[in-house]
């Protein structure tokens, strides 16, 4: 029996929009030139970023500016810190390649501007849960509906840690590209009767896309993140504020919580998250072709 796992889609086909997985923060109105972070360190083995821009607007189209020339450290509670470093000023800072991160202990971001204004960002990088298997069907049915064209469904199985509630963020590769990379295409998941650290999960439906959106017979991947409950929590505000706040008649979302805090407590603290998180990946081959073509 095929059981689905409460996984919440942010779809950019019901936005229309294109913005990358990189969050353009244009929320409320009356905060406008806010920092903006958009940061986070894995336990995978690259270089990690921290983008640093400044908040515009929600009413008007304009690009949000670079945040230029900042000091940006991350460091755990082990005591390894690394410099980051924007060597294309465009307000991207990026670590060392050989740099990863920890499961189990904590990160901290500190950002100093050029004006002298500091923020710091905590967050806890939790142990990575494991894709036991993953498979997929190829069918143009689900429920015995029928849906007029071709896709494959993706199924997962896993085996919880005991006595946790994990949350995951999970992303998917088809030959090497990233096809959810847009912030409202990610996958998220937690918070629910379903995941609940009780054991084993077999059969979870967590994805379908159509045969002609992936190339023919790829190699797919499949990375399963576990996050920190309040990173969870901010990407489950920011989808509730966006997406109740779709039509001209409603004014801006709110801004969702943020972990970036100022450290001159008279000031505004920044927005967006600085995310510690663990990685686990589940490679297959898709090797029967595509069905409407044949």
């Amino acid at each position: 029996m095929k059981n689905k796992l409460l996984i919440i889609s942010i779809l950019s086909a019901f936005f229309g929009t294109s913005c990358s997985e990189y969050i353009d923060i244009t929320l409320s109105d009356g905060e406008n030139n806010q920092l903006v972070v958009e940061g986070y360190i894995t336990s995978d083995t690259m270089q990690h970023s921290v983008r640093l821009t400044r908040s515009v607007s929600y009413f008007y189209n304009q690009a949000a500016p670079a945040e230029l020339g900042a000091s940006v450290v991350i460091s755990d509670n082990a005591g390894n810190s690394f410099v980051l470093t924007d060597d294309d000023n465009d307000g991207t800072y990026l670590t060392a390649a050989d740099v990863y991160g920890v499961p189990g202990r904590t990160y901290t971001l500190d950002i100093e501007l050029q004006n002298g204004e500091k923020y710091t960002a905590v967050d806890y990088m939790p142990t990575p849960n494991t894709l036991d298997s993953v498979y997929y069907e190829h069918t143009n049915k689900q429920d015995g509906i029928d849906l007029g064209e071709y896709y494959y469904w993706f199924y997962t199985c896993f085996t919880e840690k005991k006595d946790t509630v994990d949350r995951y963020l999970i992303y998917y590769w088809f030959n090497d590209s990233l096809y959810n990379s847009k912030f409202w295409d990610i996958l998220y998941a937690g918070d629910n009767n379903y995941i609940d650290g009780s054991g084993m999960f077999e059969d979870v439906e967590t994805f379908a896309i159509n045969e002609d959106s992936i190339p023919e017979n790829p190699t797919v991947r499949i990375d399963l993140y576990t996050i920190s409950p309040e990173h969870y929590k901010f990407i489950n505000e920011l989808y509730i504020e966006t997406a109740g706040n779709i039509t001209i008649l409603q004014g801006p979302p709110a801004n969702p919580p943020t972990n970036i805090i100022n450290n001159d407590k008279s000031k505004r603290d920044g927005l967006g998250y600085f995310s510690a998180r663990s990685r686990h990946s589940y490679r297959l081959q898709i090797t029967d072709g595509k069905k409407d073509s044949k």
